[in-house]
């Protein structure tokens, strides 16, 4: 695994990687913030390809090793020279991705067959890829015959058959059909004249020279194994198996990441995943300890320094993914000075215009006044009757009716007029008292048309009673408001700590009722919970005859009185009666949610003005700015909450940056641009290595590491337990982690007794060394190889399963 590729001073990064120089802008906190390039797709390079007819190999006995890993396959001579037994090789000759892609071309009418790192050409050759393996077992032969053409054929062997013996890794417990198809396609397809099988973790170990005594912890792409070697013997039976590599994790990671960004503008790849994983991610020395840290509160302002940062913002990483910057077009000050005249001469025709039309509408309004005054003066020169036929004719039902049109005409010249001039205009109150003289006059004394101006009289007249009650209520109110804001000044003034308390406790209560409106909504929301299924209770219990919840309700009472019988309807007696119809309607309830936030508003702006103890941290906004400042910084690093972007009391709170959402910034501001192509990474570093220890995370029914090894190392005898603890080996890629090593001793260290000495050590390459380690042991180990190797006869007289152990090999049985 290659070492992390961040700056660890925490200087500020530039796109690239590098330190960026500093400057006197305003200071940013993301500038301390590590930046990763988000990882391409490799470039296909030329495999190099071997002159075996002109090297030592050709008519050699010199071994293949072949190190068959499900992630990458790694295949070489055993000797850098044939002729030289100790000229073992440092590295395989070829190394590559264990895929392979068929990519037609329609338009010539051919196939290709592309294998390693060439599958990644194109976006073509991608969505055909395909692995010779399920997990860590080889299932689809048609690949890997043609992986194995391919390696073969870079080894530049081009005869006939190929005339070297080939050792080969496989995994932990590989069944027995699996091997036997392997025998045959190297039998019968490469006419080999033998094969020898053995296990990459333990060639690792033996490469490392590891002691006969340990306990081999090896983490791959699709498993997790521990295999106890007793005398330089892999104990097979003791070995466990962890169902969790590299490639769960990576998923795991990539999963995560979808799930923290859904609407991230770049699709994250696979391939991008793997290589934040490795690249990013690492072992907790104590998990537990570390996530309760980063569950810190943040600072609530910018200009905090990042000695004083949190965990979690000291553990934020930036994975920079590819964007385009979006260059406005750029105008010279002709066409800027051109464009400012336009768009002032737009406005000038804007405002006349709309001069104009007012204009039009108050001359129009003028004629409308000279019109209906010239109606009113029909009163004295003609009947009543017809003078009120003349009036319904042009839409007034009385006079009153064209008195009120003609004052609403003349205020609004007035105000035209005013505004005309400069002037204020003040709007008179004071309204002419209507009459109602028919009323009092009896019925025999009045026509059939006196009678019916008699009942609108009387309508009138009790809607004008109505607003005179109405306005004589809002003035009682408004005298006792005046009351009680007095009341609340004296004692204020007098007790302002007992002022002080009462208006806090009406601050929190207001909060509280705000949050459970919330709550009450989320809950009404989900139609299986309490509240919901209350809510149809409701429903039907008024639309049933019966009554509903201890009180009676309209339909069930009216129908009982109808019968005659029951009790006397008393629904709306009781004011708690009336919130049935508030607990099952679905109205908008944003009047009701406005009329909250304006109070909570209200008493808000009077503790801040009146109350000295009362500052701004105590605000609701406040108070929800560190709520989710946490979750803020968790998406956008440090400096990711900022109150300053949330409202007094805006109950939506944005989990975006405020860069991206500042108004005064255009949509092709390269920095908004920018940060919204960036990935934050910080506890997800932590996270994905934890399943190791921790399983239940990404939700397996198995033992954590430090379990399995504890489990395997105590089905020994305590002599052979404890040189086991002294020789713990850790090889596999997966196992690259920064601080893997350190995590697995004190995990196991914390489960052993004291007087036990526990000692952690790792590969030294644990990319290559299982094949080092395959062709050290077949050269130094010559004769066993030999012995151990399954031969043509083997596999003609015994079959294509015949086995043969040895101490690096799987078991037979």
């Amino acid at each position: 695994m290659a070492p992390v590729a961040v700056n660890d001073s925490r200087m500020p990064l530039s796109s690239n990687g590098a330190a960026a120089p500093s400057s006197s802008k305003t200071y940013q906190p993301l500038e301390h913030v590590p930046v990763h390039i988000a990882a391409d797709f490799p470039k296909p390079k030329p495999v190099p390809k071997l002159a075996y007819r002109s090297s030592t190999y050709w008519n050699s006995d010199c071994p293949i090793i072949i190190d068959n890993g499900s992630s990458e396959l790694r295949a070489g001579f055993a000797l850098s020279h044939a002729a030289d037994p100790t000229s073992f090789s440092q590295q395989p000759f070829v190394a590559y991705d264990n895929l392979i892609s068929k990519v037609r071309d329609r338009k010539k009418s051919f196939t290709m067959l592309l294998v390693g790192n060439d599958v990644y050409a194109d976006g073509l050759s991608r969505s055909s890829i395909r692995s010779p393996f399920d997990t860590d077992v080889v299932t689809s032969w048609d690949a890997m015959e043609i992986v194995l053409d391919y390696t073969f054929s870079n080894l530049g062997i081009d005869t006939d058959r190929v005339q070297h013996p080939i050792c080969m890794t496989e995994t932990l417990c590989n069944p027995a059909y699996s091997r036997g198809i392997m025998n045959e396609l190297m039998f019968e397809a490469y006419q080999v004249p033998s094969v020898n099988y053995g296990i990459d973790c333990l060639f690792s170990a033996y490469q490392n020279e590891v002691g006969q005594d340990a306990l081999v912890v090896s983490s791959g792409r699709s498993s997790t194994v521990v295999i106890p070697t007793v005398a330089g013997k892999g104990i097979l039976t003791n070995s466990k198996r962890l169902a969790w590599g590299g490639a769960q994790a990576s998923d795991l990671l990539l999963r995560l990441i979808q799930l923290k960004y859904p609407g991230f503008p770049t699709r994250v790849t696979p391939w991008q995943a793997q290589n934040m994983l490795e690249e990013l991610c690492y072992v907790s020395d104590d998990y537990a300890s570390d996530i309760k840290g980063m569950a810190m509160m943040p600072a609530s302002h910018k200009s905090y320094l990042p000695s004083t940062w949190t965990p979690m913002e000291r553990s934020d990483v930036i994975v920079q993914f590819p964007y385009q910057d979006a260059l406005p077009e750029q105008k010279t000050e002709e066409e800027l000075r051109a464009q400012a005249e336009r768009r002032k001469a737009a406005g000038d025709r804007l405002r006349e215009q709309t001069r104009k039309m007012r204009l039009e509408k108050m001359m129009q309004k003028e004629n409308d006044l000279k019109y209906y005054q010239q109606l009113k003066e029909f009163k004295g020169k003609e009947r009543k009757a017809e003078y009120l036929k003349r009036l319904e004719n042009d839409g007034f039902d009385n006079e009153q009716a064209l008195d009120k049109m003609i004052n609403k005409i003349e205020g609004a010249l007035k105000r035209f007029r005013a505004k005309e001039l400069g002037e204020e205009f003040i709007e008179d109150d004071k309204q002419e008292e209507p009459t109602f003289p028919l009323i009092d006059v009896s019925d025999a004394d009045l026509d059939e048309e006196g009678i019916k101006e008699k009942r609108k009289q009387r309508l009138m007249k009790a809607g004008y009673d109505a607003r005179l009650r109405a306005k004589a209520e809002k003035a009682e109110e408004k005298r006792l408001e005046e009351e009680a804001l007095k009341r609340d000044e004296d004692e204020r003034i007098n007790n302002p700590r007992v002022w002080s308390a009462k208006m806090r406790k009406e601050y929190d209560d207001a909060i509280n009722r705000i949050k459970e409106r919330k709550r009450m909504k989320e809950m009404l929301s989900d139609r299986k919970s309490l509240a919901a299924q209350q809510r149809m209770k409701n429903i039907t219990a008024l639309a049933s005859d019966a009554p509903g919840s201890g009180s009676a309700t309209p339909t069930g009472s009216s129908r009982k009185r109808k019968k005659g019988g029951g009790d006397e309807d008393t629904f709306g007696a009781n004011d708690d009666d009336w919130a049935i119809y508030r607990e099952i309607q679905n109205a908008d309830d944003s009047e009701e949610e406005e009329e909250a936030y304006n109070n909570l508003s209200a008493i808000e702006t009077r503790l801040l003005t009146l109350d000295p103890t009362f500052g701004p941290d105590d605000t609701y906004a406040a108070r929800l700015a560190r709520k989710n400042r946490l979750t803020l910084t968790f998406f956008n690093g440090p400096g990711g909450g900022e109150e300053s972007s949330i409202a007094p009391t805006d109950p939506a709170l944005s989990l975006k940056d405020d860069s991206a959402t500042d108004p005064n910034k255009p949509d092709t501001d390269p920095e908004s641009i920018k940060r919204q192509h960036q990935l934050h990474l910080n506890v997800e570093r932590i996270r994905v290595p934890e399943v190791l220890w921790q399983p239940s995370i990404a939700g397996l029914d198995q033992a954590g590491l430090d379990e399995i090894c504890s489990h395997v190392v105590h089905s020994f005898d305590e002599e052979v337990r404890v040189k086991m603890l002294q020789n713990i080996f850790c090889t596999g890629r997966h196992t690259g982690y920064k601080g893997f090593e350190q995590r697995l001793y004190s995990s196991i260290r914390a489960i052993q007794p004291s007087n036990v000495v526990v000692k952690v050590s790792g590969a030294k390459d644990r990319r290559f060394d299982a094949w080092k380690g395959a062709a050290k042991w077949s050269i130094k180990e010559a004769q066993t190889f030999r012995a151990s190797s399954i031969t043509k006869q083997d596999y003609d007289e015994k079959g294509k399963e015949w086995f043969k152990e040895h101490a690096l090999s799987a078991s037979w049985k």
